[in-house]
């Protein structure tokens, strides 16, 4: 049987001490405002009337075009549907990249999740 670790009772709820203990030594929860910033550059671009969700329905009347015989799409720029394609996936690119930097920031914080306050489906 593995030694149990020290749970620590705080205003938020159990948490695992050595985790609290490590974080409180190493984490700088600055890094989480600097995560709220980024989700409001997300945010801000997804917002954009130019963004992603209209090169997204852009894309969708070319494809539906040349894929589905439609009518020609009429598009208020003029790019080739590999242009419109390599658009989509480097915004999604950037957006995947950017929560992907929020969790990294999140992620240590996890580590004060007691092992048994975990639960089957935690795991």
């Amino acid at each position: 049987m593995s030694a149990r670790a020290a749970v620590t009772t705080t205003p938020y709820g159990e948490v695992d001490a050595a985790a609290l203990e490590g974080l409180q030594s190493r984490y700088d929860t600055t890094r989480v405002l600097d995560a709220v910033d980024t989700l409001d550059e997300l945010r801000t671009g997804l917002n954009d009337p130019e963004g992603l969700r209209d090169d997204l329905l852009r894309l969708h009347g070319i494809a539906h075009a040349l894929v589905n015989g439609a009518n020609f799409a009429a598009t208020t720029r003029d790019v080739s549907i590999v242009e419109q394609i390599e658009d989509v996936l480097d915004q999604i690119d950037h957006y995947v990249a950017g929560l992907l930097s929020i969790r990294d920031v999140v992620r240590p914080l996890e580590a004060l999740r007691h092992e048994d306050l975990a639960g089957p489906d935690r795991d």
